[in-house]
């Protein structure tokens, strides 16, 4: 999957993490500050030499396929499916609940992301109505990706709920997709990269069966 990832020489997030901490030393009140936290795990994250992606700029240059759908998605790590509410004003929200009862009126809570307004340019059946309800596919799902036993070895050290995973979908259907990558969130549109993987055919095998039996569970 293409998407942009931030990084920064080892050394020079180093010397920031060392000012942040200096600054924090003697300015306590900054360290609550929200906006200085923020840039502290960040660089802490490049300081380890990680790298970062903006998944706002990642859903706004990678746009949408020819459905309205976004060619990309994010779910929490231990979700099996996400669904994707849009928003008529351009944002959206990643979500593993259907509320199938009443989408139009989902709302963000823990666990899911939130892309904030003006990311998307949704199409409209009538694009003189600018509401969600005539947005094209405005409620889509697909299944997330299975996390290979090596890379939660390597990468998980805590629950899987604090984890995020990022992939290209190739179509907004039961498919299981291809080239995932592993994030844990470190501002509201900042995640540090901790893996990337391809799955194999067994693994698209097992995550078809899987869901087929939800399905009919």
């Amino acid at each position: 999957m293409e998407v942009e990832q931030l990084t920064m020489p080892q050394e020079e997030a180093t010397k920031q993490v060392q000012a942040l901490k200096q600054l924090f030393k003697q300015n306590k009140s900054i360290k609550q500050q929200q906006i200085y936290q923020d840039m502290r795990k960040v660089y802490g994250h490049m300081h380890h030499g990680g790298k970062v992606i903006d998944i706002y700029q990642a859903f706004k240059g990678t746009g949408l396929d020819e459905d309205n759908n976004p060619k990309i998605a994010i779910a929490r790590a231990d979700a099996t499916k996400v669904h994707l509410w849009k928003q008529a004003n351009g944002g959206a929200i990643f979500t593993s609940k259907n509320d199938r009862w009443n989408p139009g009126k989902a709302r963000k809570t823990l666990g899911d992301i939130q892309i904030p307004s003006g990311i998307f340019e949704w199409e409209y059946n009538h694009p003189e109505h600018r509401h969600r309800t005539y947005i094209k596919n405005p409620a889509v799902s697909t299944i997330a990706p299975l996390i290979p036993a090596q890379i939660l070895i390597d990468e998980v050290k805590h629950n899987l709920k604090n984890y995020f995973i990022l992939w290209e979908v190739e179509e907004w259907k039961p498919e299981p997709p291809v080239d995932p990558i592993l994030l844990k969130q470190l501002t509201p549109n900042l995640f540090g990269v901790l893996a990337t993987w391809d799955l194999t055919e067994i693994e698209r095998s097992i995550i078809r069966s899987h869901i087929l039996r939800e399905d009919n569970s």
